[in-house]
């Protein structure tokens, strides 16, 4: 049923479900209020087919939404590329590609397998540039060690000097070694990749390698540390910077303090939705500012109809994924510039024609009206999609290149994608939690054919998410102020007729987020895990 035509039945009788014979009468339910729609799928044909064939791989084989590996694929993409590739759109306009995303499932969603997956080559990566720099940080530690023995022994021969002259001459050689010591720079291992940092920390790691650094975590612990878990404050410089590139320095990390002139920070978040209520619900990171600078995906839950005992990814698949991402990023982290790479004016053209619609629907009554401060950033965002959907359609050699159309498009749909997905992180932030259990109650009694039912049957039912006895006398309450259920003859509750109703998919009185709830979305989920049926 659409919602237009939910609000044309009158409030005595539900048109569509006549009241059985000799009952009374059912008045319309309220709507539970809740997402009209499932968001879209992942377009995983975005990718050239090495990395789309891992996304359906990992996804195939944790029985996972391709929307969670896909996410992660960006993130890698971004650590990879962040700091080392800029856009330029038109003279005078050069976007970052580093970016800010979380990935938002519940608990027992398999974040963490399909974590490993994908991060695994940027681990590879770090592991070969690290023992690359162990001779040279083992030379430079000896150098800087005799330097300051002998700055040690020009120190004390000048304090040993008695006549004035000869103390000066000592003095001077005594500084010059000094200088001599303190001009050697004893390098840090190189990282491309931590789980968690402190804001302090981070200005630390991310000078000591280049001005970048990737924070890809299966936990959503980086979003306590930005509410200020260790500082009581929240510190959110080294992240509002970090993401858009401009210079930052920690005067407090070290006597001699480190800066970062360009910075280049890749946060990718696996969080459930109680993180993520927390993190957007806070006012200071709101007002900062911080929330509208991530990309949300919210993959589909596929718990109750995953199969069992799936085959491996395929060991080509895997193989080339990890020979691509380790020396895309191997070779990367060398640069100390940024290489600049333009649109081509066929790109260009699309990129103009995306702007435009992003601005009218920044407009009243537009669709990223309501949520502008993540829309204003919408188009830059793009170009930072469309360069890493560059680089990995040319991981030998994209920054010789420039953009074409097709990568243009390809970055607007997929930030199509981000922008429902957003929308329907918002909705979950800002969800009630009565309704929330309320709509499930209401699924559970759907699901099981509960037409008619007593408090203790449904607390069995549902015990293991209401386990008190009150809540689900709260639910039952608030079920029966809308008009879903109400108290039949001997003590038993009874069901609406129309929650049993078959249900439009994305209709507004869609119950719960059912697999099988907005088929087109689904179908394409399942045949991207398990192929086409």
């Amino acid at each position: 049923m659409t919602a237009a035509r939910l609000h044309l039945v009158t409030d005595h009788q539900d048109a569509t479900n006549p009241p059985p014979p000799g009952g009374p009468l059912w008045d319309v339910p309220v709507p539970l209020t809740g997402p009209t729609a499932a968001p879209p799928p992942f377009p995983v044909d975005v990718f050239p087919r090495w990395l789309g064939d891992m996304v359906t791989g990992v996804a195939r084989f944790t029985q996972t939404d391709p929307a969670m590996a896909g996410t992660l694929a960006v993130a890698v993409l971004s650590a990879c590329a962040g700091g080392r590739l800029e856009v330029e759109p038109v003279a005078g306009w050069r976007e970052p590609v580093n970016i800010f995303a979380a990935v938002i499932a519940g608990p027992g969603e398999r974040k963490s397998p399909v974590h490993r997956a994908m991060t695994a080559p940027l681990f590879a990566a770090q592991t070969t540039l690290a023992e690359a720099a162990r001779p040279r940080i083992a030379e430079a530690t000896a150098l800087r060690d005799i330097a300051d023995r002998q700055a040690e022994q020009a120190k004390a021969q000048a304090a040993k000097a008695t006549d004035p002259g000869k103390r000066d001459d000592a003095a001077a050689e005594a500084v010059a070694a000094a200088i001599a010591a303190e001009a050697i720079t004893v390098p840090s291992l190189p990282k491309l990749i931590v789980d968690d940092a402190t804001p302090e920390a981070l200005i630390g790691l991310m000078a000591a390698n280049g001005g970048r650094m990737a924070i890809i975590s299966d936990e959503g612990g980086i979003f306590d540390t930005l509410a200020g878990r260790y500082s009581g404050a929240p510190n959110l410089d080294p992240y509002l910077k970090g993401h858009a590139g401009q210079p930052m320095s920690n005067e407090r990390q070290t006597r001699e303090g480190a800066s970062v002139e360009k910075p280049a920070l890749t946060v990718c978040v696996m969080a459930q939705p109680t993180v993520l209520r927390k993190f957007g619900g806070n006012a200071d990171l709101a007002g900062r500012g911080l929330p509208a600078r991530f990309l949300f995906a919210l993959p589909r839950s596929l718990a109750g109809y995953r199969a069992v005992d799936t085959p491996p990814i395929a060991e080509p698949v895997t193989a080339g994924y990890r020979q691509r991402i380790h020396d895309l990023a191997a070779t990367l982290a060398e640069w100390e510039d940024p290489a600049v790479v333009v649109l081509t004016p066929e790109a260009g053209a699309v990129r103009r024609v995306a702007a435009e619609q992003v601005e009218a629907e920044l407009r009243p009554g537009g669709s990223l009206y309501d949520m502008r401060e993540w829309g204003n950033k919408l188009s830059g965002a793009t170009l930072r999609l469309a360069g890493l959907l560059h680089v990995a359609h040319h991981p030998a050699d994209a920054w010789r290149r420039p953009i074409d159309a097709d990568r243009m498009t390809d970055a607007v749909r997929l930030a199509e994608f981000f922008a429902a997905h957003y929308r329907a992180a918002l909705t979950t932030i800002g969800s009630d939690t009565t309704i929330e259990n309320a709509r499930y109650v209401l699924g559970v009694l759907t699901t099981k054919g509960m037409t008619t039912f007593t408090r203790r049957e449904l607390h069995r039912r549902v015990s293991r998410r209401l386990p008190k006895s009150d809540e689900v006398s709260s639910v039952l309450a608030e079920l029966t102020a809308l008009g879903w259920v109400r108290n039949g003859p001997d003590g038993r509750y009874e069901l609406h007729p129309r929650a049993t109703a078959e249900q439009e998919p994305g209709s507004v009185d869609t119950l719960t987020p059912d697999p099988d709830s907005d088929v087109s979305a689904d179908q394409n989920t399942r045949e991207a895990v398990n192929g086409p049926r």
